[in-house]
C-alpha cells in the first residue's frame, strides 16, 4: 500500500526513495515520499537524504520548502513544526528500518531550504532552516 502522503514523483527523488529504499530493505513504493502534507500548508518535497560519516549515526533529511523564501515566507516558527513533523513522520520510521538493518542512528536532521543546496554546501542568500533531534528515547525531541 503507498503511503497516503506521497503525492508525486520526480527523478531526482525517485533516485532518493531507490537508494534509501535499497539502505533499509524497503521496497521503492514504500520511501518514495517526495511531497508530504505538514501542519503549515507548505509543499515539502524531498531533497537529499543521508547517512552522516564519519560514525554514521545521524540520518540526514533535506526538502525543498519554496514558501520559505521571498517577503512572505513561512517564519521559523511554523517551519519547526513542519519539521518536527517531517521527523516523527519520516524520519523515524526510516531510522527505525536503518536500526533494524543494523546501522545505528542516533540522531536526525532535518532541513528545509527554500531553493537546491546540496549538503555541506553553503548559500547564504538562500533562505532555510535546520532541526537536529534526539531519537533515543524513540521521538523526536529538539538538542
Amino acid at each position: 500500500m503507498v503511503d497516503p502522503r506521497i503525492t508525486r514523483i520526480g527523478a531526482g527523488a525517485l533516485a532518493t526513495g531507490l537508494l534509501m529504499a535499497t539502505l533499509l530493505g524497503a521496497t521503492a513504493s514504500q520511501q518514495d515520499v517526495t511531497e508530504i502534507a505538514v501542519p503549515s500548508g507548505q509543499p515539502l518535497s524531498l531533497y537529499e537524504s543521508r547517512i552522516v560519516a564519519p560514525e554514521n549515526k545521524i540520518l540526514y533529511l533535506s526538502f525543498l520548502a519554496e514558501a520559505l523564501g521571498g517577503e512572505y515566507g513561512v517564519t521559523f516558527d511554523r517551519a519547526s513544526i513542519d519539521m518536527d513533523t517531517v521527523c516523527e513522520e519520516i524520519g523515524i520510521p526510516m531510522a527505525g528500518k536503518l536500526i533494524g538493518n543494523g546501522t545505528r542512528i542516533d540522531e536526525i536532521v532535518v532541513r528545509l531550504m527554500e531553493r537546491p543546496i546540496d549538503y555541506g554546501a553553503v548559500d547564504e542568500t538562500a533562505a532555510q532552516f535546520l532541526n537536529a533531534y534526539d531519537i533515543s528515547g524513540g521521538t523526536c525531541e529538539w538538542f
